[in-house]
């Protein structure tokens, strides 16, 4: 049962590492991972007869469990958008998770009673058993399952222009991979580039875009990379986006009505993290709204919070996500922001941003940053709870930095 399930599992990886990568993913982009799970699994196989008992629950379980979570993007997204690419081996890898965590679960039953001692002795084996698998739960799978998603999850229909004013343009990012969004050309003479959050896609922009055109700016919200309708490899932390904010600010500055001087930025969350990035390697942006902004790797979320219960989680995350995207993070948010030359503002929201923003805004020392904070308001959805305050600090930020004289 075991390798019949792992066979099933490797077969749906080799599929979307290779098959249907999806499009604008190199051939070897998903190399390292298929490689893993190949030679992971079995390896796998390989050991399973050797182990004893628990370890083979608790190896069925992990691997299991990795399968179902992949798998179920895929009969989600069958569900709602019709079978295709890999989501056929994608449906089949969710059997066979399902089996290796049945198969988990009754191993354990299978072999009660061989372990000689007394019943006391058997039940603290059984308390202390209880207590290694929610540890592992808790700084292995979940992290792990968390990552598989970040890098995993499907594309939701994009769905029409906010309005007739909103072209949809397509350009190419620094690397070559191909964008999609929407543009709406400026009337004050200054335009904003809009960047989503991670998991997202330009749809969840359209507040802060409709913002921002209420004030006569132009704006240019798109698709980062493998998400929407634009191609590339999915990373909900960012990793890659700077060569897409790098493709924006080119289509924009060879559009005649665009003044390349007066060109801005707007992030969300992921998309905040990036535009630190930006903003501390490239001078062409004029002024930066960085809200939600927090961790963009391993090292960010170290430099921020230092050792603690989460650390183990962050770093089996980010360890995660680079094996399954194929991908690198880019340069630590601190460093850039003390080298940020044009105005930055951090918006941070409810107590878990804070010593984020704090921290970069610190480090910053008399570099143009500044820090707003809200504390009651959600992730980034000041726009909404706190939305007088917030279009007018954001705007009049922009129209400081961007209006003529």
């Amino acid at each position: 049962m075991f390798g019949g399930a792992m066979a099933v599992a490797i077969v749906h990886a080799l599929d979307d590492a290779f098959l249907h990568r999806g499009p604008g993913v190199a051939l070897g982009q998903h190399l390292l991972a298929a490689a893993l799970a190949v030679g992971g699994g079995l390896g796998a196989v390989a050991v399973f007869p050797a182990l004893r008992p628990g370890l083979r629950a608790g190896l069925a379980f992990l691997l299991g469990s990795l399968a179902v979570v992949n798998g179920a993007m895929h009969l989600k997204h069958a569900g709602g958008s019709g079978m295709s690419g890999s989501d056929l081996t994608g449906v089949l890898a969710v059997l066979a998770g399902l089996v290796l965590v049945a198969l988990a679960a009754s191993i354990p039953w299978r072999h009660r009673g061989e372990v000689a001692g007394s019943r006391r002795r058997r039940r603290a084996r059984r308390v202390l058993a209880a207590l290694l698998s929610l540890l592992a739960f808790v700084f292995v799978v979940l992290p792990m399952a968390v990552a598989i998603t970040e890098t995993h999850k499907f594309r939701e229909p994009i769905g029409a222009p906010p309005d007739a004013s909103y072209r949809e343009v397509a350009f190419d990012a620094s690397d070559g991979v191909r964008l999609s969004g929407w543009y709406r050309p400026t009337r004050n003479g200054a335009t904003i580039v809009v960047l989503h959050g991670g998991g997202g896609d330009r749809t969840g922009a359209v507040a802060h875009a409709r913002l921002l055109v209420r004030h006569g700016y132009g704006v240019l919200l798109y698709d980062a990379r493998g998400r929407g309708r634009s191609a590339g490899v999915q990373n909900a932390w960012g990793w890659g986006w700077p060569k897409d904010v790098a493709g924006a600010l080119a289509f924009l500055k060879a559009r005649p009505e665009v003044d390349p001087g007066r060109i801005g930025a707007l992030g969300l969350s992921t998309g905040a993290d990036v535009l630190v990035q930006v903003a501390g390697q490239r001078t062409d942006l004029a002024a930066v709204v960085a809200d939600g902004t927090a961790a963009s790797s391993f090292e960010d979320a170290n430099a921020v919070l230092g050792l603690s219960p989460t650390t183990p989680i962050y770093a089996v995350d980010f360890l995660t996500v680079g094996v399954t995207s194929g991908t690198t993070p880019g340069p630590a948010l601190q460093d850039m922001a003390q080298r940020v030359t044009s105005p930055l503002l951090l918006v941070s929201a409810g107590p878990p941003e804070k010593p984020f923003a704090d921290h970069y805004d610190r480090v910053a020392g008399d570099r143009p940053v500044e820090h707003w904070h809200l504390p009651h308001a959600g992730h980034t959805a000041a726009i909404r709870e706190a939305a007088p305050a917030y279009e007018r600090r954001v705007v009049t930020f922009f129209d400081r930095a961007l209006r003529r004289r």
